[in-house]
């Protein structure tokens, strides 16, 4: 004799067979996924790196592990992707014991530093960077010389960026080659004024390093408007270019 569910209990019985199929297939889909980036992480992308340390971190397509997270956070970063670069920062400018990780702005700011210069590569969080390492300074958690992101890490080449004609600076038998810097760009002195860094610091770095732009009525004004008090726009007006 065959037993049928009553007509009431059908439809809530279909209803759990069809969300358990499709949750397991979701998972299917997801285990192939974080396999796919674990393959690619492997060949040291530092792009599927940093979003295997995501995963681990979040618990997404995977367990949450954030030891291990750590781990593929610190691979992305020596691989120079600056994303992975500002997140370690972050961490060690506030401090993660748990995850083996002591508060140390100095440690912070060479992974802040090394973000900073990459906004060829990355304009989101170069400025991020060079936002935080403004900060940084501003609240003494660093001297100015740490929050210097443009002056070369001891040991290291000169830096190179392209400026706004897109030849790369710090290369060749010049004075910026010599002093391993280059000048700043507008939008980067405006960076820096919105992210903390006094009129006074600015203007003592610019008559260091001098500017890469005129500083004509609509700069100006731009400038004044990020908060640059008079002294800075007259060193401005007067730095090397």
């Amino acid at each position: 004799m065959v037993v049928k569910a009553p007509m009431n209990l059908r439809v809530p019985l279909l209803r759990l067979i069809a969300v358990f199929v499709v949750t397991i297939a979701a998972v299917a889909a997801q285990t192939a996924d974080f396999d796919a980036l674990r393959r690619k992480a492997d060949t040291g992308d530092a792009s599927a790196e940093f979003e295997l340390f995501r995963a681990y971190i979040e618990g997404t397509m995977v367990k949450s592990d954030p030891v291990q997270g750590i781990a593929w956070l610190r691979k992305s970063a020596g691989h120079g992707y600056a994303a992975a670069e500002v997140s370690l920062g972050y961490m060690y400018q506030k401090g993660s014991p748990g995850l083996g990780i002591e508060k140390d702005p100095h440690i912070a700011a060479s992974w802040y530093r090394k973000a900073a210069r990459q906004s060829d590569k990355d304009a989101k969080h170069a400025q991020t960077a060079q936002s935080n390492l403004g900060a940084m300074a501003t609240e003494g958690l660093i001297s100015v010389q740490e929050a210097d992101w443009r002056a070369a890490e001891p040991g290291s080449e000169p830096v190179q960026q392209a400026n706004n004609s897109g030849v790369k600076t710090g290369a060749g038998k010049n004075n910026r080659s010599k002093n391993k810097t280059i000048p700043f760009s507008l939008s980067e002195v405006e960076t820096g004024l919105t992210g903390g860094i006094t009129s006074k610091r600015m203007a003592t770095l610019i008559s260091q390093y001098g500017v890469d732009f005129s500083l004509s009525s609509s700069a100006k004004q731009r400038l004044t408007n990020d908060g640059a008090d008079d002294t800075l726009l007259q060193t401005i007006a007067s730095a090397k270019h």
